[in-house]
């Protein structure tokens, strides 16, 4: 059986600096490039930990909850992709909870925070849960981190009104003018997104649309398409704040007879797969959702340490333009 002794002796560094990257501690300092090498060494020598008795030793259970809404929603495939291996490179697990069972009077987050299940809960957006449920998850001691903007507790987040920017920008290079915005919700990430849009608007001397804030998903991009259509300006191109209204998007546009991109450019807002096998691919801002869940879960390590967590808007990498065939250059008059 591997022990800590000779993790220490492959990675060149002292049994108490392995046990610190083991159990999360503060007592060793240490660079990066030192707890990355203790890592790499665990891995080679696959050292599995006793849990049991790590968990008996510190007061945790090792396991701490990521809770999201919609769990299909394949936006968050990179995002688990990043908690998971931060997670599993601390020794931890995770469990999954979607916030539509999250509801007052429906036990969910009494059985969740009972019985020591937890260690810590990171949350994608706060706004989704209704006051009495927040209420209970501040009223215990695990330590709460939000993937989004908070007020009230911790929160590490991705660059959104970046992201609005880069889509405007990229359509008005194509020389398009009448732009609109479409799709999401009130809430900071997509207020953030349609400021980076109104901001470029206005940069370019234009005047920007008003959000149509038809919702999440296939059915809010049609819809806010036609709504788009009603506009004293017709647009020539649509940001779209959430990337799986696109799809509604091009659907709504081949039902009106309306060409992508030859009479329609279309950019949304985050980046998956499927957008790369839809006829025409569609054009994105990919977000470094990756990096959010590692650092979501790096973040929490440290609220559950006793440590403060810095959190902020993740600088590196930025929101990245991937262009597709869904926007063309606006054609000249």
């Amino acid at each position: 059986m591997t022990t800590q002794r000779d993790i220490a002796r492959t990675a060149g560094v002292s049994v108490a600096v392995v046990s610190a990257v083991i159990n999360g501690t503060a007592h060793t300092r240490m660079s990066e490039a030192t707890r990355a090498r203790v890592i790499q060494a665990m891995e080679s020598l696959d050292y599995q930990p006793n849990q049991a008795a790590r968990s008996l030793r510190l007061n945790r259970t090792g396991m701490i909850a990521l809770i999201l809404h919609k769990l299909d929603n394949p936006v968050y495939a990179q995002l688990l992709r990043g908690v998971y291996a931060a997670a599993a490179e601390r020794g931890g697990t995770v469990l999954l909870g979607d916030a539509e069972t999250m509801r007052s009077g429906s036990q969910f987050v009494t059985r969740l925070l009972s019985h020591g299940t937890v260690d810590g809960i990171l949350i994608r957006d706060d706004r989704l849960f209704d006051d009495d449920v927040m209420a209970e998850l501040r009223s215990h001691p695990k330590p709460i981190l939000s993937l989004d903007y908070a007020q009230d507790h911790p929160w590490v987040g991705i660059d959104d009104c970046r992201a609005g920017e880069i889509a405007t920008r990229f359509l008005l290079n194509l020389r398009h003018r009448r732009i609109a915005f479409i799709g999401g919700a009130p809430g900071h990430a997509f207020r953030q997104r349609y400021l980076g849009y109104q901001q470029e608007m206005q940069q370019a001397g234009l005047d920007p649309a008003p959000h149509l804030a038809t919702g999440f998903g296939e059915q809010a991009g049609a819809d806010g398409l036609r709504q788009a259509l009603q506009l004293p300006a017709a647009p020539t191109a649509v940001v779209v704040n959430n990337i799986m209204s696109a799809v509604g998007v091009l659907a709504a546009a081949r039902d009106l007879g309306i060409a992508v991109p030859d009479q329609l450019s279309v950019v949304g807002i985050h980046d998956v797969g499927l957008m790369e096998h839809l006829r025409p691919a569609v054009t994105a801002v990919r977000m470094p959702m990756y990096e959010l869940g590692r650092a979501g879960v790096e973040g929490l390590y440290e609220l559950m340490a006793g440590r403060p967590c810095t959190g902020g808007i993740i600088a590196d990498p930025e929101p990245e333009l991937v262009v597709r065939d869904s926007a063309t250059a606006l054609a000249d008059a």
